[in-house]
């Protein structure tokens, strides 16, 4: 039997800052977004079928419910998960049609204070997963695939596993949809504000006119 190849991902979570109010006026920064990509190719030449990242993430929520999913900054060489390395605590991780959207907690370990510095300053960092499997001739992981963890990475191979940091105390459930004019995930949350901008620009433009005629009328009503 051939021996599994240990295959390190680097996807595209486009870090964004959640601050988390944890209950003792200390924030905590999470990374969230796309953590793993199904179907299209990476930058590694890979394609994963949609069925094998779904059975993985299906099977990572253990971990999720269990509080070990631990991940890296950067990927090491092997397959273990060394707790002095650990960076990000995955803390949800779902399919959203070919893509799985997460969330990580950023640690205040060693690696985590260096992953937050590295955020909050600007830097650009992803996520990418870390498994082991082969490949079939095409490219395409094989069945025999199995993802051991997603960690902090620089330059991820998955076109769209950025994360965004962010220090987060916001109440929304965060949606990610596809930007079809950029080709890239945004925020649904995007979305909301836009819109309410536009509520606002209207507002502000024909002003109180329209907000005192229809409570005028919503008084001579009753």
């Amino acid at each position: 039997m051939e021996a599994k190849k240990l295959l390190n991902e680097q996807a595209i979570a486009e870090s964004k800052v959640v601050n988390e109010d944890a209950g003792n006026g200390v924030k905590r920064m999470y990374i969230t977004g796309p953590f793993l990509q199904a179907v299209d190719k990476n930058r590694n030449g890979r394609v994963y079928p949609r069925g094998i990242i779904e059975r993985e993430v299906n099977k990572f929520q253990s971990l999720i419910e269990s509080r070990e999913a631990l991940g890296e900054l950067s990927h090491p060489e092997s397959i273990e998960i060394n707790p002095d390395r650990s960076a990000i605590l995955i803390t949800s991780l779902k399919m959203d049609g070919n893509i799985a959207i997460g969330k990580a907690k950023v640690l205040s370990t060693p690696c985590g204070k260096i992953l937050e510095s590295l955020l909050s300053d600007g830097v650009r960092m992803g996520v990418s997963s870390r498994g082991t499997g082969n490949l079939c001739e095409d490219n395409t992981v094989a069945e025999d695939y199995s993802m051991a963890t997603i960690d902090a990475v620089y330059m991820p191979s998955a076109q769209c596993a950025y994360s965004d940091p962010m220090y987060e105390s916001v109440q929304y459930v965060t949606k990610w949809v596809l930007n079809e004019a950029t080709g890239l995930y945004i925020e649904k949350q995007e979305q909301i504000v836009k819109a309410q901008e536009t509520f606002n620009n209207i507002v502000d433009k024909h002003g109180s006119k329209i907000i005192l005629k229809a409570f005028g009328d919503f008084l001579r009503a009753i």
